[in-house]
């Protein structure tokens, strides 16, 4: 009995040995596949106007800025310029409810469907899609509701395929509106335990240009980085970003990693900071608001960031 149990043991060890190297070669090609993919970033963008007026009001998060909202770890943003108003990502629905909570906010908020113009996904992550659900069915989630015909069927920009009618899957630079653009999909090393399933993960983020300012950068959650989301900003659009706002994944960065950021957009004297609490530590944005004391506000559900 005692041979059998240790033949056992050693055959199940077989096997996690090999499953890690598996996994591990993977990770490494993977990651000689996304550095390849960056070296041939593109060059060009099309034009990008610009707005005299930014506004995002955050409608999921992981705070909010009274108790009437619903929050949790997730993100979902209206964004308003001169030109449209967009909606990017659709946060989670942990409790499956018809109406999606970003939705309840909205209504909270007296916020109409027939304002949105465009809805862009940052990243297929369930609490960007609207929940594991969505997420397993390779869609996104807005609750059992149909949408409103007037906004047409090309109304969805995604980073990947997705089983949704009309969703446009676009991996380079691309204009949801003539005054809001996307950096263009960038790849990145997926994170555990969804690396799992798939390695790598792709991330667009918006870029506006905002009259007389320069660039401002939204992300969902920044995965290829704060520095190649904003490089890839400026190399395409020839402005200096000047403000960041929504997720930069900063739950277990160091001191040290996180002035390594902080430094990096010192020197772009930034007029608009703002991290998204869904995955950033209070340590994180604590150094955040100290290092940038006149351009930090904070993201709550319910809360409008403007600039200028």
């Amino acid at each position: 009995m005692k041979k059998i149990i240790s033949i056992s043991l050693l055959s199940l060890l077989g096997l996690s040995l090999v499953a890690f190297s598996f996994f591990g070669i993977r990770q490494t090609l993977t990651k000689r596949e996304i550095a390849t993919e960056w070296e041939s970033q593109p060059t060009t963008a099309p034009q990008l106007k610009t707005t005299s007026q930014l506004e995002i009001t955050p409608l999921y998060e992981e705070a909010g800025s009274t108790d009437e909202f619903i929050i949790g770890h997730g993100v979902s943003y209206l964004i308003r310029t001169d030109a449209a108003t967009i909606l990017m990502d659709v946060g989670d629905n942990p409790d499956r409810s018809p109406v999606a909570p970003f939705e309840q906010n909205m209504q909270k908020l007296g916020i109409s469907w027939d304002e949105i113009d465009r809805i862009v996904i940052s990243h297929l992550h369930p609490d960007h899609v609207g929940g594991v659900d969505a997420w397993k069915e390779n869609t996104v989630s807005m609750g059992d509701f149909e949408l409103p015909d007037d906004l047409g069927e090309r109304l969805i920009f995604v980073p990947a395929p997705v089983k949704f009618k009309g969703a446009i899957h676009a991996t380079i630079p691309t204009l949801p509106a003539p005054d809001v653009a996307t950096t263009g999909v960038i790849s990145y090393p997926e994170v555990f335990p969804l690396s799992l399933f798939q390695p790598k993960g792709m991330e667009q983020a918006l870029v506006v240009n905002v009259n007389g300012e320069g660039l401002v950068m939204i992300s969902g959650c920044g995965h290829p980085t704060l520095e190649r989301l904003v490089e890839r900003a400026e190399s395409l659009y020839g402005l200096p970003v000047i403000g960041v706002v929504g997720g930069l994944h900063y739950g277990e960065a160091s001191p040290e990693e996180l002035q390594t950021h902080i430094q990096f957009l010192q020197a772009r004297q930034p007029k608009l900071i703002a991290l998204s609490p869904h995955d950033s530590s209070p340590q994180a944005i604590e150094a955040f608001k100290d290092a940038f004391p006149d351009s930090y506000q904070a993201i709550s559900v319910g809360k409008p960031i403007r600039i200028p």
